[in-house]
């Protein structure tokens, strides 16, 4: 039973990572919006664009897989609506499938 506690505190943990996560990308996407809108431009403000470049660092690398999957829409990226599903709806999924195979009695 003592593994069973553990396990939903590291997934309470995780959970809490992936909202923070979610977050970012939601940032990232509205700071994406805004420069291709011209309301924000990097080149004039430096902490705008230091602030750009870690939100880039934190989500292009989970995004260009899901990229290269998807075909080519030209000017419209879901990936990070990919991303935002799998977190959301994903990951709890398989997670709370785990628990229920390795930590409820069957029967």
């Amino acid at each position: 039973m003592h593994a069973a506690i553990i396990y939903l505190q590291v997934i309470n943990l995780l959970m809490v990572v992936l909202d923070v996560y979610t977050w970012i990308i939601l940032a990232y996407c509205l700071a994406s919006m805004a420069i291709g809108f011209g309301v924000i431009n990097p080149q004039t403000n430096r902490f705008v664009s230091s602030l750009l470049e870690i939100l880039a660092r934190l989500v292009e690398p989970v995004l260009q897989p899901i990229r290269n999957i998807l075909p080519d829409t030209g000017m419209m990226d879901f990936s990070p609506l990919i991303l935002l599903l799998a977190i959301q709806y994903g990951i709890p999924f398989i997670l709370k499938s785990i628990f229920r195979i390795f930590f409820l009695p069957q029967g």
